[in-house]
């Protein structure tokens, strides 16, 4: 909806207001918005968190510079898809930051120079705050060359490599874009299918109760409607077949033409899991699981080739590390989860992954390594 000073549509962070404890959608308190509880709207929530927990916990980033944590680094690929990693000297610090085009592209296409962004979410009143203005300003000055081949023994590392130089990471293979589509894009409308399914289940359930529903004449008795409405929750738990209205009320009984087995919804809602795991190079049951005893050979069948999905986002990972290494000699490193490799890769006797003590990656920049 524009505002009366003419700006365009505009999208709200709802945070705060489920962190009150409102339902964003009728402003009443979310314990009064609906007799019936469970909404898509709460199942949506708890579903975009652990979508985000699969997805910053398919790896493990070993020797990141200070500052930053595994999960961190990769929580800002999921919001941002790119991120570009450099070292700002006045600081003494590295950074992963989003970036824009600052230049000319080579031959693939590629960006051969960029300057990095402040983080936003996307909101107007973000985007006018002093101090986004001040960090955008700083940043715009900023002009990076961008790494995409690991330097060689052979080469030099210049001061200019060092200190004006980036090194770009995206969170899988770019289409023909050289910017990506973030990951909670991508995932947020099959999230929402995902939400809708048990509110339906529930609605089926009480379809299926036994408990009537009405047709009224017109609109002076809408009152009793919704009385009828508040009530159906309670008559369907307390067996009662029909709900008492007072008034006089020619109502029809209307029969359902039909009614879904909850099992079918489960199925559904568990296919639709599969698919989003798959897109994670997760291992999952397939889109198609049958309900009676599945062969092993069956199971992998239906289970398609998540592997390439995994080794896509690994290679990326690992490459990056190699060309960061190469310039900085930070020594830092990407595995994916033991969990998701199921596989002890460190040897420790547990299939996932300690938060030991790994360090942060160390550089100390001196006239002497020019």
């Amino acid at each position: 909806m524009a505002n009366k000073k003419g700006g365009g549509p505009k999208m709200y962070d709802l945070t705060a207001y489920l962190a009150a404890g409102f339902d964003p959608k009728t402003g009443l308190p979310k314990k009064f918005s609906s007799l019936l509880g469970i909404s898509k709207t709460d199942l949506l929530v708890g579903l975009r968190v652990l979508d985000e927990q699969n997805a910053v916990n398919r790896g493990r980033w070993y020797n990141l510079p200070d500052g930053i944590s595994s999960q961190e680094l990769e929580r800002l690929l999921y919001y941002k898809g790119q991120l570009c990693f450099f070292y700002y000297k006045p600081l003494k610090k590295f950074y992963f930051m989003p970036y824009a085009l600052d230049g000319t592209i080579d031959f693939y296409r590629r960006f051969n120079t960029i300057h990095p962004i402040p983080f936003s979410d996307g909101t107007e009143k973000d985007e006018k705050s002093n101090r986004y203005k001040k960090q955008l300003a700083l940043l715009t000055d900023i002009k990076l060359n961008v790494v995409y081949d690991v330097i060689s023994e052979e080469d030099k590392i210049t001061e200019d490599l060092l200190f004006n130089s980036c090194v770009l990471l995206h969170d899988y293979t770019k289409q023909l874009s050289e910017t990506i589509i973030p990951r909670q894009q991508i995932q947020e409308p099959l999230l929402n299918v995902m939400s809708e399914i048990i509110p339906l289940m529930r609605t089926s359930l009480f379809s299926g109760s036994g408990t009537r529903a009405m047709r009224v004449q017109d609109a002076d008795q809408a009152d009793s409607v919704k009385d009828a409405s508040d009530q159906f929750k309670a008559a369907a738990l307390a067996g009662e077949q029909y709900i008492p209205v007072v008034g006089a009320i020619d109502f029809q009984d209307l029969q359902n033409s039909g009614f879904t087995k909850p099992q079918d919804y489960m199925l559904a809602l568990q296919s639709l899991d599969n698919f989003r795991l798959s897109l994670y190079g997760i291992e999952n049951g397939g889109l198609f699981e049958k309900k009676a005893h599945e062969l092993e050979a069956e199971a992998a069948i239906n289970g398609g080739p998540v592997g390439l999905v995994m080794q896509d986002y690994v290679s990326i990972r690992q490459r990056f590390c190699n060309i960061v290494n190469s310039i900085w000699g930070l020594g830092i490193w990407y595995e994916p989860s033991e969990n998701i490799a199921e596989t002890d890769l460190n040897g420790d006797g547990v299939m996932y992954d300690r938060d030991e003590n790994v360090g942060g990656g160390e550089y100390e920049s001196n006239d002497s390594e020019v």
